[in-house]
């Protein structure tokens, strides 16, 4: 196993690269290690910026631990028809108007494809109380997430919804660690927007991920399950000029952390 400094800073140089890379546009970065050798990197890492969808993984984490709690029932059933609609592509849309689901399922649509409409209702059933409680109960001091993902919602008033990058990895760890969100644990790893962190990682390497967007703003944030070592990663942006290029430039500085970590991690 090579000197853990020498792995650091070799991280540390790609993630400063990247950061410079972003020109006058905000990039936040935080890479840990969860096996050994244990190592993190940050950079601007406690600055609070729009999450976008990463809030999603909230609600998931705020539904299963109130289920557990037993204070709302997960297989209670909603019509299809009753949801509400959006302007943006839906996979409800595959649904029977008339059809049923369950919120359990609702939650899995919001965190496997990102569906607003299943993530309005659950938000709903949640409530804000119950919202701000796992909020505070996981320590995400810099989070707050007062708005929803309604079509009136996902302009400005969707830019209320902040986080920073250390706040993101305690709920990736919380999610990764706590029995009961092996469901969540599912739904992330089955995510099926893989344009960032793993778009460059071989497929047999499962990446447990929830991205976000905005207009400038590309997030992504979650657990590369790499046989060497598990490497929890968060990218929060602001303000870019192109964010398909952002995009990209996650996957390619990605690749070559993982890349680094596992080689280093063999010898």
């Amino acid at each position: 196993m090579v000197d853990s400094d020498e792995l650091r800073s070799a991280i540390t140089a790609q993630v400063e690269g990247f950061a410079r890379a972003g020109g006058t546009g905000v990039r936040s970065v935080l890479v840990k290690t969860l096996d050994s050798p244990r190592l993190t990197v940050a950079h601007r890492a406690d600055l609070a910026l729009p999450a976008a969808s990463l809030a999603k993984m909230i609600l998931g984490v705020a539904l299963f631990d109130s289920a557990e709690r037993g204070e709302l029932d997960l297989d209670e059933r909603v019509r299809i028809g009753a949801l509400p609609g959006t302007m943006y592509p839906s996979v409800l849309q595959a649904l029977d108007p008339d059809s049923t689901v369950t919120v359990r399922e609702l939650c899995g649509f919001a965190l496997v494809t990102s569906d607003n409409p299943a993530a309005e209702h659950v938000r709903a059933v949640l409530g804000q109380e119950r919202i701000d409680a796992t909020i505070k109960a996981v320590g995400l001091h810099s989070t707050a997430f007062p708005a929803g993902f309604s079509e009136q919602e996902l302009g400005p008033l969707g830019r209320a919804n902040t986080t920073t990058a250390e706040d993101m990895l305690r709920l990736v760890e919380y999610i990764d660690r706590t029995p009961h969100l092996g469901p969540v644990r599912r739904y992330l790893v089955n995510y099926l927007r893989n344009d960032r962190i793993p778009s460059r990682l071989d497929d047999e390497v499962p990446v447990r991920h929830k991205t976000g967007s905005l207009r400038g703003i590309v997030n992504d944030a979650g657990i590369v399950l790499h046989p060497a070592n598990r490497i929890a990663m968060v990218f929060l942006t602001e303000g870019q000029a192109d964010n398909v290029r952002t995009a990209q430039e996650i996957g390619e500085v990605s690749e070559r952390i993982v890349r680094i970590i596992a080689e280093g991690s063999a010898l």
